[in-house]
């Protein structure tokens, strides 16, 4: 529903909404797009651009429902990704750097697709270990019919 002044009107509802069955589904079809994407150039820059973000979004919903006991984000990625501090210190900095800028300096020097294809494919290879679960999101996205 679209809002102007006094009035209102029933539009259609964007293709990136229709699409998909549930936000959390819409943000993994971006990460996964990330994992599979070879270049980044003007027709897919907004992956990158807006990936930080959404890996820390989706993360979040993720790791509430697995891990509903644990009480921060960082025992969450440590329990989900093992202990190996490597992977989590790199998640870490995504989603604490990139995503919340707390410096100038961080904003003004774009993210790079190694970067965020790197935590892109630590994300997806964790989700596979669930084949039945990884199928489904496959499907939700509609790679997998």
């Amino acid at each position: 529903i679209e809002g102007t002044g006094s009035d209102s009107k029933v539009l259609p509802m964007p293709e990136y909404l229709k699409k998909f069955i549930t936000e959390f589904n819409y943000l993994f079809e971006k990460i996964y797009r990330v994992y599979k994407a070879e270049v980044i150039n003007d027709d897919n820059s907004d992956l990158v651009y807006n990936f930080a973000n959404n890996a820390r979004k989706f993360l979040e919903l993720y790791l509430f429902y697995r891990y509903p006991d644990f009480d921060t984000d960082e025992s969450k990625y440590l329990k989900f990704f093992g202990n190996r501090e490597i992977p989590t210190i790199l998640v870490s900095r995504i989603n604490n750097e990139y995503s919340h800028l707390t410096a100038f300096e961080r904003g003004a020097v774009p993210v790079e697709l190694p970067e965020s294809k790197a935590v892109a494919k630590l994300i997806i290879e964790k989700l596979k270990v669930d084949q039945d679960q990884f199928n489904s999101f496959l499907n939700s996205i509609g790679e997998l019919r």
